[in-house]
């Protein structure tokens, strides 16, 4: 979990903005922070759809599609994940889910168990010209016609929102009435860093990372929230989408501070 020294620190955190009129839905166009759901995956040449690993060979649909080598993509964000593009190539973050509806019903119930089956976060590198579109059209052309996506939305940038403490379910230095706390809670919905919604309960694909540290990196061993997934239903300040994908609790992205490339799906809540 991201315990900071000091439970009180405060950490910001961004939130999207969402275009009205988008120019361009393409991730790789300049003026494209990232794409929440949709159905137009970027793969790697020669790679396939992925496909869920536990519900009879399901596709995982895109949840977002984040540039990170993008100007409009904040630059906290972009030194976190730690990844420089050679000339000519662009990094994503990427994730995808298993989900048949609005419900996702296989995603959230195989990561409350710990299981890496049913979804798949990643950071790849890659020149847009040699994506596979191939694959992606020939996999879409096989789907019927009500399969389900999530609306397509585009992120222009984000905006940083208030400074953000650890969630009062694991933070010990705090009463949740307390107006510091109040404050500076942490926020819902769709967000890049600051803190998670936690909840009493708690499960993380990687409870810590396995990569070995030097023992002067031992006390900055930890892990960060690196983007929250915005599960429960608050995607952004806009109008409720019919087709927003919701889980037992919160869903968050976790990434080692000494080795960025370490990311765990995670999941907080109440059940």
């Amino acid at each position: 979990m991201p315990y900071p020294e000091n439970a009180l620190d405060l950490l910001t955190p961004y939130f999207p903005v969402f275009s009205t009129a988008p120019a361009s839905t393409n991730v790789f166009d300049p003026s494209v922070s990232a794409i929440l759901g949709g159905s137009n995956p970027v793969l790697l040449p020669d790679e396939g759809w992925p496909r869920c690993g536990n519900c009879e060979d399901n596709i995982l649909i895109p949840y977002i599609q984040i540039n990170v080598s993008s100007s409009h993509t904040p630059a906290e964000f972009r030194q976190k994940v730690g990844v420089e593009a050679q000339p000519g190539h662009t990094v994503l973050l990427q994730v995808f889910i298993c989900a048949e509806d609005e419900c996702a019903e296989c995603f959230g119930e195989r990561l409350v168990g710990a299981f890496d089956d049913a979804f798949l976060v990643r950071i790849i590198e890659v020149i847009p010209e040699s994506a596979n579109t191939a694959a992606v059209e020939e996999t879409r052309a096989g789907l019927a016609a009500d399969r389900f996506f999530i609306p397509q939305r585009v992120i222009s940038g984000w905006k940083p929102g208030n400074p953000e403490m650890l969630h009062e379910a694991v933070n010990t230095e705090i009463e949740h009435d307390d107006p510091q706390y109040l404050e500076h809670a942490p926020a819902p919905g769709l967000k890049l860093l600051g803190f998670p919604v936690q909840g009493k309960y708690y499960t993380s694909i990687i409870d810590r990372c396995p990569k070995p540290v030097l023992p002067e990196q031992a006390a900055e061993h930890d892990v960060r929230c690196l983007l929250q997934l915005g599960t429960d239903g608050n995607i952004g300040d806009e109008p409720a989408s019919p087709y927003e994908v919701y889980t037992v609790g919160h869903t968050w992205i976790e990434q080692c501070t000494v080795h960025p490339d370490v990311l765990s799906m995670t999941i907080g809540g109440d059940w």
